[in-house]
């Protein structure tokens, strides 16, 4: 069901202001952010936002002055371009989740342009009561290979919503551990399996599910070679990665154990087959370089990765974040 979509009533035109950010080591929290915001405070700032751009009227949310707002790692003006131009409604059941040590907040969820159903992951900071950052990834309808579920049956696990008891939380230096050894595992994914995971771990990706038999929209490549996350890994089926960069964590929830990321995969594609681990051969689907830029959610639970789920998108090869520069908080690599 699709929430109203308003008439147009006014663009909020901002001063782009260059980025500076605190030095800070990963999964903890720069002593100078104080976000002066809880967590159902963070959420609301996340629907007041949706609800503004579902509106098409950027006066609507609560922007700073010098706020910098990207779509796909393109820095642009809030209230015009990219999907404020063209959205025309947002789907019920979206999944939330925000860190109040960081002030920031994501939302994944499914918008539509014009009737046609895209996948939209983005990550808010709030500072002083001010949305200072808005950080977008839109996987619009497929013009290369990739997975697009059917939106009429996606469905956010809600084992992201459940507060963990004490015994299964870890600290928030160890969820990034954890997370960053996902990418680790993957990146250059030889079988080697760099982190822990759940004996039931399931992952989403553009509503489609990768670890499990065909089911919303097929399955996708990987889950018909092998299901269930580490089997995957142990094969090897993700060696086109040359490298995953730019990675950061903006989001950790440790009564969650929720960890948000962000990153690109670089697919360097400089060999048209390789080998799993098994001695099956795989051919490359793209023949020439491209990246991915994604926002990802891990869920943690006893140490282990239990439920992942991402939004990716085709971007040029090894476009940079506007928001990864020297020293960003809870970056690596």
């Amino acid at each position: 069901m699709l929430k109203p979509s308003l008439k147009h009533a006014c663009a909020l035109a901002v001063v782009l202001l260059p980025f500076t950010a605190e030095a800070q080591a990963p999964g903890y929290a720069s002593a100078v952010i104080n976000p002066g915001c809880d967590y159902e405070c963070l959420l609301d700032y996340t629907t007041n936002y949706i609800d503004a751009l579902s509106a098409r009227d950027a006066s609507r949310a609560r922007l700073a002055a010098d706020v910098i707002f990207s779509e796909n790692n393109v820095v642009m003006p809030v209230g015009n371009d990219g999907l404020w131009g063209t959205i025309s409604g947002v789907r019920d059941g979206e999944m939330m989740v925000a860190d109040v040590e960081t002030g920031n907040a994501a939302w994944f969820g499914i918008v539509e342009e014009h009737g046609n159903p895209a996948y939209l992951a983005m990550r808010i900071k709030v500072v002083d009561r001010q949305i200072t950052e808005i950080e977008t990834v839109v996987n619009r309808l497929p013009d290369m290979p990739k997975p697009f579920g059917d939106p009429d049956l996606v469905t956010h696990d809600p084992e992201f919503n459940r507060v963990l008891a004490v015994s299964e939380r870890r600290s928030r230096a160890r969820l990034v551990a954890v997370a960053d050894g996902y990418f680790n595992t993957v990146e250059l994914n030889d079988g080697d399996v760099f982190t822990l995971f759940s004996d039931d771990c399931a992952r989403l990706e553009n509503g489609i599910s990768t670890t499990s038999a065909p089911r919303n929209g097929g399955g996708g490549n990987s889950a018909s070679i092998a299901q269930g996350c580490e089997n995957q890994f142990r094969l090897g089926i993700y060696h086109i990665n040359k490298r995953i960069r730019e990675r950061r964590y903006p989001i950790i929830d440790v009564e969650r154990g929720v960890v948000v990321a962000s990153g690109f995969f670089d697919h360097a594609n400089m060999f048209d087959s390789y080998t799993l681990t098994d001695g099956r051969e795989m051919k490359t689907v793209l023949k020439w370089p491209n990246t991915i830029t994604l926002l990802e959610a891990f869920k943690i639970v006893d140490g282990r990765i239990s439920r992942i789920e991402a939004v990716f998108t085709y971007v040029p090869y090894f476009m940079p974040s506007p928001f990864a520069v020297p020293n960003v908080e809870f970056q690596t690599r």
